[in-house]
């Protein structure tokens, strides 16, 4: 696998700090607009992560919030079921998933619930992955636009990338993650771009 870090030499990570309060929300969104809609499937994940300092680490299935591990589209192995409406969440509630969208001018959104976050958890890392049933291999080159974005409960971007330009060359991207510290919780954006799948991503995670 292939991984380039973005972040220049001599360049800090910006962070923002979150107000954590009670019922206090944050939604992550990708949107999408291609010429051959059918043909490419564009997807959220979020992971409910531990970091003791050497890197955040996932060691249960039920932490992973991805339509890959949901059970209508792995009765065989996913750990997460589907609700009526096509969305799925984690067990403790604080990750939740609008449901697997592949049509485009849709768009797929994380819930991040502050006051529902199990507990133990100081790390959410975020991905957006690509593929195409058409072909083997996909990258954002293929998408004529795809963005993706973080806003609170009040609205206001936190962060956002076109990875349609900015990613053309990659087929999953770590968006970002919330850090949890001594002051509450911090969006950090990563801005890294893998070529391969999210099962070699996680790989990084477990």
């Amino acid at each position: 696998m292939l991984m380039l870090s973005l972040e220049k030499p001599g360049g800090s990570v910006p962070k923002l700090q979150l107000s954590l309060t009670k019922g206090a929300r944050f939604a992550v969104t990708v949107t999408w607009e291609c010429e051959h809609a059918h043909l490419h499937d564009i997807d959220l994940h979020a992971l409910e992560a531990r970091n003791d300092g050497t890197g955040a680490k996932v060691d249960e299935l039920s932490s992973i919030l991805s339509t890959y591990n949901t059970r209508s589209m792995n009765p065989k192995g996913g750990a997460l079921p589907t609700n009526a409406d096509g969305s799925f969440e984690t067990p403790s509630g604080g990750l939740r998933h609008s449901g697997d969208v592949r049509t485009q001018g849709s768009a797929e959104t994380i819930t991040i619930d502050g006051s529902r976050i199990a507990e133990g958890v100081n790390e959410i890392p975020i991905f957006v992955t690509i593929h195409s049933t058409a072909r083997e291999v996909e990258t954002f080159s293929e998408i004529e636009k795809a963005t993706i974005a973080i806003v609170d409960d009040g609205g206001k971007e936190l962060g956002s990338y076109v990875l349609s330009g900015e990613f053309k060359e990659f087929n999953v991207v770590q968006f970002g993650s919330l850090l949890l510290g001594d002051n509450g919780w911090e969006y950090a954006a990563v801005g890294r771009g893998f070529k391969g799948n999210f099962n070699d991503v996680l790989g990084h995670f477990s």
